[in-house]
């Protein structure tokens, strides 16, 4: 038997813990707009948390590894207070797992690594074409302490988009896995 106590390891530590143990977590591929700019992330720090409001958690950290500046798509809800937040369909699971490059705030995912875009809601940002579900989503608020390396922010959904059968794609610990359909027996 062991004790892990939080307060006595690394963040670092305390990160790999949870990842591969609070598991499958879904991915959500974030897409946001700012000034013209796409902005393509991944976030598997992610679930559905009411139905009443119909709201969403993504956790987002605050800055880019090694850059001292805000990451894209923490800094584009904050301001545009919008987002498309797409599941990610297994045949997508090599586009997707790129786009966790950091990248220069100018620079689009969508350019760099050729995916697909399409605009379904003039009013949210677009989804990545080949996705079969997606949320269309609003800043309902965030959850922010200086202690945080990253930001709880709940989004409300607005719209969701459905297309034909369906296969998430969920992280397991640092890889990814099929989440298949569980039989009632």
């Amino acid at each position: 038997m062991q004790i892990i106590d939080f307060e006595k390891i690394e963040s670092v530590e305390r990160y790999k813990l949870m990842a591969g143990n609070i598991i499958p977590r879904p991915v959500a591929w974030i897409v946001t707009e700012n000034e013209g700019i796409i902005n393509i992330a991944p976030f598997s720090y992610f679930t559905g948390v009411s139905s009443v409001p119909p709201l969403l958690m993504v956790s987002i950290g605050r800055e880019k590894k090694g850059i001292n500046e805000p990451k894209d798509t923490f800094k584009n809800i904050k301001e545009t207070k919008k987002a498309s937040v797409c599941l990610v369909p297994i045949e997508l699971t090599e586009k997707m797992d790129k786009t966790g490059e950091v990248l220069p705030h100018n620079i689009s995912e969508a350019e760099k690594f050729g995916i697909e875009l399409q605009r379904i809601d003039e009013n949210f940002p677009p989804i990545v074409k080949g996705c079969k579900r997606a949320f269309l989503t609003k800043l309902y608020g965030t959850f922010e302490n200086e202690e945080m390396a990253t930001i709880p922010f709940f989004l409300r959904i607005n719209k969701m988009y459905i297309e034909g059968e369906f296969e998430p794609v969920a992280r397991v610990g640092k890889g990814y896995a099929r989440l298949c359909e569980m039989e009632n027996g």
